[in-house]
């Protein structure tokens, strides 16, 4: 398998052979860097690229034992790469499905998007889309009145369910809709908790708007200033394995050591959390919030009861006889 540096490099190589008919091996190896010896490994990867089926016909030609005899690279059949990139059905139902999405959290007022929308539609025809699209909008009448307070720089009063705290009265300054993680935030400055908070539509009882306007503030909120900042936090102790957690998922804490790792993560969902759990399995060592241990030690224990049920036994086993 191709490391990163190996992969970086077949990327750059692809063009640079399409230009030249035959190149010398120890033309490519100084113009990258690496021995001849390199090159010929690149090729060897090389010759089984090409277009997803993997055919013959789809893969690239490489003339390999040309390159090892005569030192000369023949390369061939990367012409497709030169065409222009055609959606297969299932990408362009799902684009049309989030331009949908985003036309609805928007109230269509995107021309961009529209547009894009009807040349989608015009190509998929009757065609069913195969794929759904499931944002977490809230009410649309919540909507609106968001973004006309948007637009109008209107203090707006929400009745909100936390997680953590259930239902309260809150006064926010509103900034912006956004989607994340096909649920929708408003972004706004909180006058009770005097900074940047996020609020899920879909947790809103009651939205009015005031009489009172505001003016922008010079700071306006980022991904980074209100990122699931109102929700719950869960901290875990994690085996060293598990670090990858914190390149894919967003945390709001973590800290390192040789045998450890304490992180914490922004709970949009306890589903979430209770799959995250699951995921990591016994690279789990310690979890702040004991329900959720307890849920995910139950789905682990439900699972396994299927297992045993349907396909945990050898089957040159004899049946039960109850």
């Amino acid at each position: 398998m191709a490391n990163a540096s190996q992969l970086e490099r077949l990327l750059n190589l692809i063009p640079y052979l399409q230009t030249r008919e035959h190149a010398e091996v120890s033309e490519v190896a100084r113009h990258f860097g690496v021995t001849a010896k390199q090159v010929l490994a690149d090729l060897e990867v090389l010759q089984f690229c090409g277009l997803p089926e993997g055919y013959y016909d789809d893969l690239f030609h490489v003339d390999l034992e040309g390159a090892r005899e005569d030192g000369f690279i023949s390369f061939r059949n990367a012409e497709v790469l030169t065409r222009p990139r055609r959606l297969r059905i299932d990408e362009a139902s799902s684009l049309m499905l989030a331009l949908e999405a985003l036309l609805e959290i928007s109230g269509g007022e995107d021309p961009h998007a529209r547009s894009a929308l009807a040349k989608l539609r015009g190509v998929l025809g009757d065609v069913d889309p195969a794929v759904s699209v499931d944002v977490a909008g809230g009410l649309p009448e919540h909507r609106e009145a968001l973004r006309r307070a948007i637009d109008e720089h209107r203090v707006v009063e929400i009745t909100y369910t936390a997680q953590r705290s259930g239902p309260h009265r809150v006064e926010v300054e509103p900034v912006l809709l956004r989607v994340v993680d096909g649920a929708t935030y408003l972004e706004g400055w909180s006058r009770v908790r005097d900074g940047w908070r996020s609020y899920r539509l879909d947790r809103m009882d009651d939205v009015s708007p005031t009489s009172e306007q505001f003016e922008p503030r010079a700071d306006p909120p980022s991904a980074e200033t209100t990122w699931f900042n109102d929700a719950d936090q869960l901290t875990l102790g994690l085996d060293p394995r598990a670090a990858w957690v914190l390149e894919y998922f967003p945390v709001t804490f973590s800290e390192r050591s040789e045998d450890h790792i304490w992180v914490t993560f922004p709970v949009g969902s306890r589903e979430w959390a209770t799959g995250l759990l699951l995921r990591l399995g016994a690279q789990v060592r310690e979890v702040s919030d004991g329900d959720l241990a307890a849920a995910a030690a139950r789905e682990a224990a439900a699972a396994l009861d299927l297992y045993e049920m349907v396909g945990g036994t050898d089957a040159g086993d004899p049946p039960s006889s109850g």
